[in-house]
């Protein structure tokens, strides 16, 4: 999902982690479906809503903009 054309959407928080998934949803529906699917037994997690001024998608793009070696 492209932040710049997207401004609400959906992470997954994964109680066991303290960062955000790294993933964005556009739906409420789509991110708990997905997460669904992820979660392993005894895992919890939470949806939450974010906006253009989402740190955890400022954090993947400055990782994604990153290059390795010469």
């Amino acid at each position: 999902m492209d932040r710049k054309t997207e401004a609400v959407h959906y992470h997954i928080r994964w109680a066991q982690i303290s960062l955000l998934d790294w993933q964005s949803f556009s739906t409420r529906v789509t991110a708990e479906e997905n997460a669904k699917q992820l979660k392993r037994f005894g895992e919890t997690y939470t949806i939450e809503r974010h906006d253009e001024n989402c740190q955890r998608c400022a954090d993947a793009g400055k990782a994604k903009s990153v290059t390795f070696g010469t």
